[in-house]
């Protein structure tokens, strides 16, 4: 849905989402520039519940680890699907998985599986569903490990490839966009916000 009072003169373009400025962002932002508007990236400026993700959640440190795991769910349930697709379902799914109390997620069986599985809200792949159990009780083991699952992925290699790679082995449905989508979510890696936007060049947490 796009922004009801979104300015004139915007191109009408389907704007990439969560991707590197382009020309034309960057002329759009000129548009809002000189309407006094905040600078921010140009996919935000198109949806009201985009923006809100993108300033109060995207690139910010999640508070707890379940809002790790959910961050972490959210990308393997986008994976193959419209980013605002999900974001229009985050209440729901977040509902649906037990506010992602990994405990609780954990220990679904083949009646929590059938329960999503039948349940219009949320995102009814079978492989995604599993994944989620699977990447709860691989949490769990991380916590018994290290204290912590916060505490697991600021221990993770330095560089952003190795950290991808050792997501990819831990968990289920991780693959190289996905967890390159969930360390920019939680800032673990520097999201790649357009150069005008008011979060650009920001210190990630994770480094402080």
């Amino acid at each position: 849905m796009a922004s009801p009072t979104a300015p004139p003169g915007l191109s009408a373009r389907r704007v990439p989402l969560r991707k590197p400025m382009t020309p034309e962002d960057l002329a759009d932002a000129r548009i809002r520039e000189a309407l006094g508007e905040t600078g921010r990236c140009e996919w935000a400026q198109r949806h009201d519940g985009l923006r809100q993700y993108h300033d109060d959640i995207w690139g910010e440190r999640p508070a707890d680890d379940a809002e790790f795991f959910e961050r972490m769910l959210l990308e393997i349930f986008h994976a193959g699907l419209s980013w605002t697709l999900i974001w229009n379902k985050h209440e729901a799914l977040h509902d649906a998985y037990h506010g992602y109390e990994i405990d609780a997620v954990a220990a679904y069986g083949s009646a929590d599986t059938a329960r999503l599985l039948d349940d219009p809200r949320v995102i009814r792949s079978e492989r995604k569903i599993v994944a989620a159990i699977e990447n709860a009780r691989s949490v769990q083991e991380i916590q018994d490990r290290y204290g912590s699952f916060e505490s697991f992925l600021l221990g993770l290699p330095t560089s952003t490839d190795a950290k991808i790679n050792a997501l990819k082995k831990t968990f289920k449905f991780m693959g190289p966009g996905t967890s390159r989508a969930f360390l920019e979510s939680t800032g673990l890696v520097a999201p790649p916000h357009h150069e005008y936007c008011f979060k650009a060049g920001r210190p990630v947490w994770s480094a402080a």
